[in-house]
């Protein structure tokens, strides 16, 4: 397991989330759907930001571990980012999905997006380099963000009808 979980905790890092939410973004500029591309972007981001901004007002140190299978790292432990940030850009491209695809194809993106959530949060635990609380907290402050977000889009004028 110690392979998996090593691997899996990339699909909540930045270096391979940014450049999907800015991959996808731009695809659904081309095809019009510019409200879906600022939930995507907007909500990564915005997670993004008030990670670390937390991570700053909270200062919780990492969990004290001698034997890691990755390298520790340097900022502070809650909230959990790689968690936040999975679930921010799943969580908007599910929403994206059903607005998209057929119910069926955006059911099952839905259900492995949530695997996947589930899989980054649980594997910055098996990795030892956060709390079960930080991790919840990443996941509940992006869902959050993401809802403010995908409420406050279809406000913009200039996004009405897209």
């Amino acid at each position: 397991m110690d392979s998996f979980f090593t691997t899996t905790t990339w699909l909540g890092s930045l270096y391979l989330l940014l450049p999907l939410s800015v991959l996808l973004s731009l695809l659904l500029l081309w095809f019009g759907k510019s409200g879906q591309a600022v939930l995507i972007s907007s909500s990564l981001l915005i997670t993004i930001i008030s990670v670390h901004v937390a991570k700053l007002m909270f200062r919780r140190p990492r969990p004290s571990t001698t034997e890691l299978l990755v390298a520790m790292p340097s900022d502070w432990s809650f909230p959990s980012a790689h968690t936040a940030q999975a679930t921010a850009f799943f969580l908007s491209v599910t929403l994206v999905a059903f607005q998209v695809l057929p119910p069926i194809w955006a059911s099952l993106f839905a259900l492995l997006s949530l695997l996947f959530i589930g899989i980054v949060g649980y594997s910055r635990i098996y990795l030892q380099v956060h709390y079960v609380s930080d991790v919840l907290a990443g996941m509940v402050l992006a869902a959050l963000i993401v809802s403010a977000v995908r409420f406050i889009v279809p406000l913009l004028p200039w996004l009405r009808g897209k």
